[in-house]
């Protein structure tokens, strides 16, 4: 993201929109109240009875809603019109901005959060546009999802009755292959139609492995040589997290923001395990720690944040102040990903303590 103006006295940022992360960003930093000034394109009437035509202006909206729409590369922000040319527009109606890569828009905030302009500056920290496909795989079942830095999408669920070794193997194999023949036509038809930079195949025993050699076996498509075999205890949705915070994918740790959340709630869970007192979960527990410095990791759900109240949202920040001020580390997980839904269901605010109190 280009930060390409900044007045602080009236609290206006203009940033220029570079890839799918900075979206992303914007979306988790524009709430309703705020305002927000773009070009955009709205039909005018210039003659009763006709249909109109579009033409491009300069408006400011008062925000009211703010969607994220990964897959179209663009972030939809309604609002009323508060500015814009006398001639074309009525203040007070509604207009959407589909903000996409490349625009520019201008953000005015009554105050500024800390934490906000730190994700503005950072926004392009991870590659935006890494999508990898799972394949969750034990005999007869299959799960098949897709995931981004900001959503994890389930695409199917294969099952098919697979014959016991007491049955001939000729016979069992089919069942077999059949299974194998629909999981490959999911597997193709995603590759087509969606940037995939890495599939992911994931199980028990060996029929992750063999459904990789059958899919070598059986077709010449250049996705092959990206895809790679992970050890999972089932065939079922849960190891798909099982295998995202697996040492396996340490590699892509760099590159794929949620294998790095996946780890940090994986570490709130074992601390839970071994010593829960340094564990510190709500509000108020998280906010008397934050303030005698003691909190050296603190995960705070996106959902916590976007959409509250500007009150509840400042006491937010004051407890992220005080944890970065004292050296420890702010994460904010995507409630998208399992690993933010697990932290939703601790609280949403957990800190990891440095010392007990």
């Amino acid at each position: 993201m280009q930060i390409l103006e900044q007045n602080k006295k009236q609290g206006q940022i203009t940033v220029r929109v570079e890839d799918l992360n900075d979206l992303w960003t914007l979306y988790n930093v524009i709430s309703k109240g705020d305002h927000v000034e773009s070009l955009t394109q709205r039909r005018v009437v210039m003659k009763e009875g006709s249909t109109g035509e579009r033409k491009v202006m300069k408006l400011t909206l008062d925000v009211e809603n703010v969607a994220f729409h990964e897959f179209s590369n663009r972030l939809r922000i309604k609002g009323r019109i508060l500015e814009g040319p006398n001639d074309f527009v009525s203040y007070g109606s509604y207009h959407t901005f589909n903000l996409e890569i490349n625009q520019n828009i201008k953000i005015i905030k009554e105050t500024w959060l800390r934490h906000e302009l730190k994700r503005l500056s950072e926004s392009s920290k991870f590659k935006s546009a890494f999508v990898i496909l799972f394949v969750a795989i034990e005999t007869g079942l299959a799960n098949i999802a897709l995931i981004t830095n900001y959503s994890q999408t389930k695409i199917a669920s294969v099952h098919k009755n697979i014959p016991g070794k007491r049955y001939e193997q000729s016979f069992r194999k089919k069942f077999l292959k059949d299974f194998f023949d629909d999981i490959k036509t999911v597997v193709e038809a995603n590759v087509e139609n969606k940037d995939v930079n890495l599939i992911i195949v994931c199980g028990p025993g060996n029929v992750k492995d063999r459904f990789i050699s059958y899919l070598k076996e059986n077709s010449n498509e250049d996705y092959l040589k990206n895809i790679k075999g992970c050890h999972a205890s089932s065939g079922t949705e849960s190891a798909i997290y099982e295998t995202l915070k697996s040492e396996e994918l340490a590699n892509m740790k760099k590159e794929m923001k949620l294998t790095q959340e996946a780890r940090k709630i994986e570490e709130i869970m074992e601390q839970l395990g071994q010593d829960a007192d340094y564990v510190v979960i709500g509000m108020k527990e998280v906010s008397t720690a934050a303030q005698m410095g003691a909190i050296k990791q603190l995960l705070v759900a996106d959902t916590l944040i976007r959409g509250s109240s500007k009150e509840f949202k400042l006491k937010i920040e004051e407890i992220i102040n005080n944890v970065e001020n004292t050296g420890g580390n702010v994460d904010i997980l995507n409630t998208n990903h399992p690993a933010g839904e697990r932290l939703e269901d601790l609280g949403s605010l957990v800190g990891l303590l440095r010392y007990k109190f």
